[in-house]
């Protein structure tokens, strides 16, 4: 073997091409014997040249080799550094959200981030998997993670001027992209760490476990992650009882989740279903025959699960949890959770809430419409708002459905500016007003549905507007429109309507609630969003459990919860608390005789003189009862009481009966300036009919893990507050109010009942809390700004109505109980004119008192005009 030197080594080692041509020069020079006879020079050079080119392609080509190489493996190493185990896989289930159950056992809210529910792909029937199969990597059971075929077809396709961009990964890709590296970012980065762990998660599972991940994992839409909740909410089914056609168009959802599912467009997913289904032929899954059948059957989805009742209650429940829980163990941690809600109770709340907030904007006044758009303009844009009807899925056979145009007031705003271009719904970036048509929102046409419209005739003579619904029209009439004066920003209103056209235009968008179909027209009522606002809270005075709680007009628009978030001033609402703290002082019986006069009052905490004043105005009535006095809300009788007894009084008996929120220590509180919560409120009125027994109101009854171990239990413990005695009397005088007072509409409830109105100054609140033997519920209305509601919109005007009206509704076939009185009350004969006893050749009435405070001297021992000049106490 000859010998090189170091620097022919060298050649050897680092450019083969070189140490070939050095030894086979020096063997063709040693070797052969001289050429007979010599070509010419300039053949000679022409070879050389030839040769000398070629052996420079070959160094050069060796270079790039070994450059490729070495940057290959340097770039693997480098993404391969900290990449995931694939054999945690083998124990993965997906985060599952927390399910919240109500006190009848109905599901009534979820929090997640994504619905999921875990199955064994195993046991579902074969064509199942054979349809994603088919649909998403005929050859899963052949390639070993990745497809390299498929990779080069789609990226000669891609090059293609005007093609749709796509990809070729494999459902092995899939799953290491969502489960493994959780993500979805276009980057070069992400691909070739995906290409790295891709074939190493084949090697540590088998197809079947990958499988299993990819059909448990993968987004269908409508926020719907894994086949079973999939099937659920498009079929109506769990995936073990799909059929043929059910499960290819579930696989067909997959490619383009928010775009192909059946709910959003079902033009599209009955045209990804047909591919599927002729996949699924073409590989053997199934006959030909059964393809054709699919195929030429309608996409039929599943009936729509009832919608939640309580979103105000679910998102404080939400609140709670995350509270003690935190946030990924509410979202992920599959938690089981029982609350106090009660649906029936909970729907007749929303209802009754929104009515009233509905009927009390009406007397505000008229806004105006959701926005105005050119009826020219709307002309164009219909046909587009058709074909999202038509794309949109029925959940029955010829479901009526209906397009809420609420979205168009964004597009109004651009006025009779160009518009956009009509490309094709698959266009990257589709015009304004295709965007708007894919946003507008389907309802389905029923009594009692709102929905946002567009006003198309308006006929003065008739007095009939006619309101196009796309897919329905109904009709207005001026009659039902008459309350429509014109409020301006400021709610400065203008005089009644005399005709429709002052109400309503041609291209107003407005908000209607239909009522009745009428041959092929719907009848609707204008109702506008109230700006308005309200809460509503019932609790069981038995357990304390909260079981209905609404905080607002719609969680949609405004989340803010006025239940429990909010702070008002409760007005004459927490006269209650003063009537009981002077009761307890036993200084005063509900038959003490307070004079009621005008009078200049110098509040010695602030030293500020004020003169209180009655509701009505100039209604000062002299000496009367206690009692009298808070049926009928007289404010001078309040300001005497705690100049008697002091502000500290109040608020250690307020404390007493369970409110939490800090309370002005002046005389102003008498007239309820201190702000509490509705649900506040609410559970101190619960302790007057709970014999005086504190405690919290409870939400969340218990809370376990998926495992079923509980995490968190609640019971009531009610703990002594008010006395019993002074609890019964102070219940018994806010009966009063309602029999004989400011809130007799709650004798239409035909049971006994006992509660107080409450206005806040300027008419800023208006409140009724009050309750029966079985329930108590506590209403408040009013502004979010703090605004007037308006000149005699108090509690009896504005708030007691939807107290009674929900109160009515939960009491359907409850029996009817008479409030007990406890040990510690003495009833007796009274002369209501003068607190005494009423001697018995005179008229009288029953009275309770605490046993020691009754009075013990007849009336007929008194001058009469006498005792009514005196302001006294007990007698």
């Amino acid at each position: 073997m000859q010998e090189h030197s170091d620097g022919e080594r060298c050649l050897l080692v680092f450019c083969p091409s070189i140490a070939f041509e050095s030894t086979f020069m020096r063997r063709r020079s040693s070797s052969r014997p001289p050429r007979k006879a010599p070509r010419s020079k300039a053949v000679s050079r022409h070879k050389v040249r030839k040769r000398g080119v070629l052996f420079g392609l070959l160094r050069l080509l060796g270079i790039l080799l070994l450059l490729t190489l070495a940057c290959g493996g340097g770039a693997y190493l480098y993404f391969s550094s900290g990449l995931p185990d694939p054999q945690e896989l083998r124990t993965w289930r997906p985060p599952q959200g927390t399910k919240v159950f109500c006190s009848d056992g109905k599901l009534c809210a979820e929090y997640f981030i994504r619905r999921r529910t875990w199955i064994d792909v195993a046991t579902l029937p074969p064509f199942v998997r054979d349809a994603f199969i088919a649909a998403e990597d005929s050859d899963f059971y052949q390639h070993q993670g990745l497809d390299f075929g498929a990779i080069f077809r789609s990226a000669i396709r891609n090059l293609r001027p005007g093609s749709m961009k796509s990809g070729a990964s494999t459902i092995s890709q899939q799953v290491c992209r969502n489960l493994l590296l959780q993500s979805t970012e276009r980057k070069l980065s992400r691909k070739i760490r995906e290409l790295i762990l891709t074939p190493r998660m084949e090697r540590s599972l088998t197809k079947d476990e990958i499988l299993n991940l990819y059909m448990n994992s993968v987004d269908f839409g409508q926020g719907r992650n894994g086949l079973e909740e999939a099937a659920l909410y498009y079929f109506g089914k769990s995936a073990a009882e799909l059929s043929v056609g059910e499960a290819a168009v579930l696989a067909g959802i997959v490619q383009r989740p928010a775009d192909i599912n059946p709910v959003s467009n079902i033009v599209r997913a009955k045209k990804r279903q047909t591919y599927v289904l002729t996949q699924m032929e073409r590989h053997g899954f199934i006959s030909s025959k059964v393809a054709a059948s699919e195929i030429a059957r309608p996409i039929v989805l599943g009936p729509k699960a009832p919608a939640f009742v309580g979103a105000y209650y679910a998102e404080e429940v939400r609140r709670i949890l995350v509270g003690s829980f935190g946030s990924k163990r509410v979202l992920e941690g599959g938690l089981r959770v029982q609350i106090a809600m009660d649906t029936k109770l909970q729907a007749a709340a929303d209802d009754a809430l929104r009515s009233q907030l509905e009927t009390i904007d009406q007397r505000q006044g008229y806004r105006g419409p959701v926005a105005h758009l050119p009826i020219d303009r709307f002309a164009v844009l219909r046909p587009l708002f058709l074909e999202r009807l038509e794309q949109a899925g029925r959940r029955k056979k010829d479901e009526p459905l209906i397009a809420d145009l609420e979205a168009l007031k964004d597009l109004a705003s651009l006025g009779s500016s160009p518009l956009g271009d009509e490309a094709d719904p698959d266009e990257p970036a589709p015009s304004l007003e295709r965007r708007v048509a894919k946003a507008i929102s389907i309802r389905t046409l029923q009594p009692g549905a709102y929905s946002v419209g567009a006003v198309v005739q308006v006929d003065d003579k008739r007095g009939i507007a006619t309101v196009d619904l796309i897919g329905a029209r109904a009709r207005l009439r001026f009659e039902q429109l008459k309350w429509a004066r014109k409020r301006d920003s400021q709610g400065r209103t203008s005089s009644f309507p005399t005709v429709l056209s002052q109400v309503v235009q041609m291209g107003d968008l407005v908000r209607v609630r239909l009522e009745a179909l009428k041959g092929d027209i719907w009848t609707a009522s204008l109702i506008p969003e109230p700006k308005v606002q309200g809460a509503l809270v019932a609790i069981d005075p038995h357990n304390r459990h909260v079981v209905a709680m609404v905080g607002g007009y719609d969680f949609d628009k405004s989340s803010f919860n006025r239940a429990t978030q909010a702070r008002r001033q409760p007005g004459s609402a927490f006269k209650p608390f003063l009537y009981g703290a002077a009761l307890e002082s036993r200084l005063f019986t509900p038959a003490s005789i307070i004079n009621d006069a005008p009078e200049v009052v110098r509040d010695d905490t602030t030293g500020k003189a004020w003169k209180p004043k009655n509701y009505v105005v100039g209604s000062f009535q002299g000496g009367i009862t206690l009692r009298a006095a808070l049926n009928q809300s007289k404010n001078t009788v309040s300001v005497r009481l705690i100049e008697a007894i002091g502000p500290q009084a109040e608020i250690a008996f307020a404390k007493g009966a369970g409110i939490r929120s800090g309370l002005p220590e002046n005389l102003t509180l008498a007239l309820g300036t201190g702000e509490v919560g509705v649900l506040e409120l609410a559970n101190a009125y619960t302790t007057f009919q709970a014999d005086g027994d504190v405690a919290d109101p409870i939400t969340v009854l218990k809370v376990t893990d998926p495992n079923g171990e509980v995490l968190e239990e609640s019971a009531s413990s009610p703990l002594p507050g008010i006395s019993p005695p002074v609890a019964f009397l102070t219940t018994s005088l806010m009966r009063s109010v309602v029999e004989e007072g400011t809130a007799r509409s709650v004798l239409e409830l035909g049971r006994p009942a006992a509660g107080k109105t409450g206005t806040a100054q300027e008419w800023r609140d208006a409140w009724f809390s009050g309750f029966t033997n079985d329930l108590v519920a506590t209403v408040w209305i009013g502004f979010d700004d703090h605004a007037p509601l308006g000149t005699g919109e108090d509690g009896a005007r504005a708030a007691l109505p939807a107290w009674v009206s929900f109160m009515k509704r939960a009491h359907e076939g409850v029996p009817v109980t008479d409030f007990q009185a406890p040990d510690g009350i003495v009833e007796v004969r009274i002369d209501r004119t003068n607190g005494l006893l009423a001697a018995e050749e005179m008229p009288g009435t029953r009275e309770y008192f605490l046993a020691g405070t009754e009075p013990t001297e007849s009336a007929s021992a008194v001058d009469p005009n006498e005792f009514l000049l005196l302001d006294q106490g007990a007698q």
